[in-house]
């Protein structure tokens, strides 16, 4: 694609923000990547707890400037629109409060939207990610597949990535898979994304499936908590025979190891040098290695746990909408 040049997409975009002033730096990498995107059209829709004036006057007045016209990309055009969630129950039903996005407004007869796109706050995904996604969709189509992505973290300590959701390793020839492009496409052991992407084809099944219905969604995954289950799209909905899930990531068979493009950077980097969980403990190059010796992480001692949570307990000021 040339540069300044615009891709005939429309995204509606709906972004998760519990309202926390240390995460703003968060939401704004998050909405200055999708504002990036060369697209006719990109509405991004920040769902949020809060209804504050000044609080949504922060969130405004970070974002404005990354909306204001490109002379480059003149036809482009991108708008900022805030919905505030203020009285739910549970905080952790805000991850819930987009849907309706999908059903009432990129669904809608007369709307020209191509692709919606739910992400967390703090999930940074690149125009690369997206049309990494358009490309594999169409290949994927006709086997029930839809491509996925890995959250990764930094580690300053040895200056290496980690991914996130995936514990410990993996074997790769134990599991069914679709070869594209030189590359093999399987199920990952744990789907988690914090984020899913649809075209028109994909809103419209997902909207009639129990992953769209907060209780019933609870059939399709009764493990993950209620905030998971609102990102898990159409992950677990009638994947195709030999497939655990929907969701399948490429992976080079000479490296062993999934390519950048379908890495989201998760922007806390906060679980890649906790010793108290497990996550981002695996490599990315070693995801698929065939060595024990690999894995980086043993549960800590009792009293180092809690010292730990005695701590946190301190730091904590309200839910986070993430793993």
């Amino acid at each position: 694609m040339l540069y300044g040049t615009e891709c005939p997409i429309r995204i509606m975009v709906a972004v998760t923000f519990h309202f926390r002033e240390t995460r703003l730096q968060y939401l704004f990498q998050v909405v200055r990547a999708l504002c990036e995107y060369p697209v006719d059209l990109l509405d991004i829709f920040i769902v949020t707890n809060i209804d504050r004036d000044e609080s949504l006057k922060q969130i405004t007045n970070l974002c404005a400037p990354l909306f204001k016209p490109f002379p480059v990309r003149s036809k482009s055009k991108k708008s900022l629109l805030i919905e505030s969630y203020p009285k739910l129950a549970n905080p952790w039903l805000l991850p819930w409060s987009h849907k309706h996005l999908i059903s009432d407004r990129f669904l809608k007869a007369e709307s020209t939207y191509t692709h919606f796109i739910y992400v967390e706050d703090d999930v940074l995904l690149s125009f690369d990610n997206f049309c990494y996604f358009i490309h594999y969709r169409e290949m994927l189509k006709a086997r029930r597949l839809i491509p996925s992505f890995q959250r990764i973290e930094y580690n300053d300590a040895d200056n290496r990535l980690y991914l996130l959701d995936q514990i410990g390793i993996t074997d790769l020839g134990s599991r069914n898979s679709v070869h594209l492009d030189g590359y093999t496409f399987v199920n990952l052991d744990y789907p988690f994304n914090a984020m899913f992407i649809l075209d028109r084809e994909l809103a419209m099944e997902y909207v009639e499936t129990p992953s769209f219905d907060r209780e019933r969604s609870k059939l399709v995954r009764p493990e993950w908590d209620v905030a998971c289950r609102a990102a898990m799209g159409l992950c677990f909905e009638d994947p195709p025979d030999g497939f655990s899930a929907r969701y399948v990531s490429p992976v080079d068979p000479n490296s062993l190891a999934t390519p950048s493009w379908s890495w989201v950077y998760h922007l806390p980097n906060n679980y890649a040098k906790d010793r108290l969980k497990p996550f981002a403990k695996t490599r990315a190059d070693q995801q698929f290695s065939s060595e024990g010796n690999v894995l980086n992480w043993r549960p800590a001692s009792k009293v180092v746990e809690y010292l730990a949570l005695i701590r946190g307990k301190k730091r904590t000021n309200g839910p986070e909408p993430s793993l």
